[in-house]
């Protein structure tokens, strides 16, 4: 394989065989090509930098498309990378042979997330939830923002329709929001999240479905349980508090803080205690004692990691500041870090906390955030 597939498989983290990768750590040596390298990686970095300005646009068309599976959307999203890394990597090699002037890439502020995310109601209209005031109704209830900026359901209406209509929230990278359903409970969203739900709980059971990551305060109802619906298994409730963390990329995890919850999959139970966390892993659900504290640190800002992989640490912030991350050395992704700190850092404290352990440097390009092993130096 040549030199240059090599690179656009390593910008796009594709895997590379072992003969690939001693082709490219020979070819990296030379201090023209790591020069070389790098400014491949800032042309990259602009080409993301530029599409700053329509981030908002491009979350609306996404989620307009949000009824196709997530794992096809991804398929997709890899495809897209093949065709733009190799028009990266000639358009550089253009500029490279014409001798224009050295490529820059745009500088991009990058800042920790905030409150935002996506209402779609059951017409399919989608309403912005940001800074603006949101005042709509349907089906007998009213859906407002206006109170610390959470989503509030409240019924208007003595006659509600007993047909159930769904609404969804969907949160992107980057942003985190608070939505208080019709019966009372209160879900916090993660960042990268997507629920959907009735807009009143008219049957027999209160049912929601998830993506990402949620921290639920369940309302007490015994004749009427609350179920979170996921893939892999259900999690049942009557009246409680948990975090449900259900990202593609990860092990479907269900911490209990308080109360009790039922773990639900195929006809089989597994309860948890408040302090254990039910994992879906090798195809089996297994419970486990966990610091709950570093579980569902996020919902009371803050970020907490004992002893975590660094490439697990990495995907929590890229979620969180929207940056994406590139690693100059594979072997990274599997250090172990302790860290603490708080959500509303700015990112350049965040590098600064990392780097303080004296094994990696970052990069901060645009929104790349490239990370390198110092350890071995």
């Amino acid at each position: 394989m040549d030199i240059e597939e090599i690179i656009i498989k390593r910008l796009s983290e594709e895997h590379l065989s072992e003969e690939e990768k001693m082709t490219f750590d020979k070819w990296y040596q030379s201090v023209d090509n790591q020069k070389y390298y790098n400014d491949l990686l800032r042309v990259r970095a602009g080409i993301i930098a530029s599409q700053v300005k329509n981030r908002i646009d491009k979350e609306r068309a996404w989620r307009l498309v949000r009824p196709v599976h997530r794992p096809l959307i991804r398929v997709l999203l890899k495809y897209v990378a093949i065709i733009i890394l190799p028009l990266c990597f000639g358009f550089f090699l253009f500029t490279r042979e014409a001798q224009q002037k050295k490529v820059v890439y745009a500088e991009v502020a990058v800042r920790p997330g905030k409150k935002q995310a996506v209402l779609t109601l059951s017409s399919g209209q989608q309403v912005m939830l940001a800074d603006t005031i949101v005042h709509v109704n349907e089906k007998g209830m009213a859906i407002s923002n206006i109170p610390d900026k959470e989503l509030v359901y409240k019924s208007i209406s003595d006659t509600l329709k007993m047909e159930e209509v769904y609404n969804t929230v969907t949160v992107p990278r980057g942003g985190e929001y608070k939505l208080i359903l019709a019966d009372g409970t209160t879900v916090w969203l993660n960042s990268d999240s997507y629920i959907r739900y009735p807009v009143t709980f008219s049957g027999a059971v209160r049912q929601v479905e998830l993506e990402g990551e949620a921290y639920f305060e369940v309302v007490e109802n015994i004749e009427k349980p609350f179920i979170v619906r996921m893939n892999e298994y259900n999690v049942r409730v009557t009246g409680t508090q948990f975090n449900v963390r259900n990202y593609l990329s990860e092990n479907l995890a269900t911490t209990l803080v308080e109360g009790s919850v039922q773990i639900e999959r195929m006809g089989k139970i597994n309860k948890l205690r408040p302090g254990q966390q039910a994992v879906w892993e090798s195809d089996k659900i297994k419970i486990r004692d966990v610091n709950v504290n570093e579980q569902v640190a996020w919902r009371h800002g803050a970020f907490e990691f004992t002893q975590c992989r660094l490439e697990n640490i990495m995907e929590e912030l890229a979620r969180w500041y929207d940056v994406d991350v590139f690693y100059m050395n594979q072997q990274v992704k599997n250090y172990h870090f302790s860290a603490w700190f708080k959500r509303s850092s700015s990112i350049n404290e965040v590098i600064s906390i990392l780097e303080k352990t004296k094994k990696i440097s970052l990069d901060l390009k645009g929104r790349i955030l490239m990370v390198k092993d110092i350890s071995r130096n």
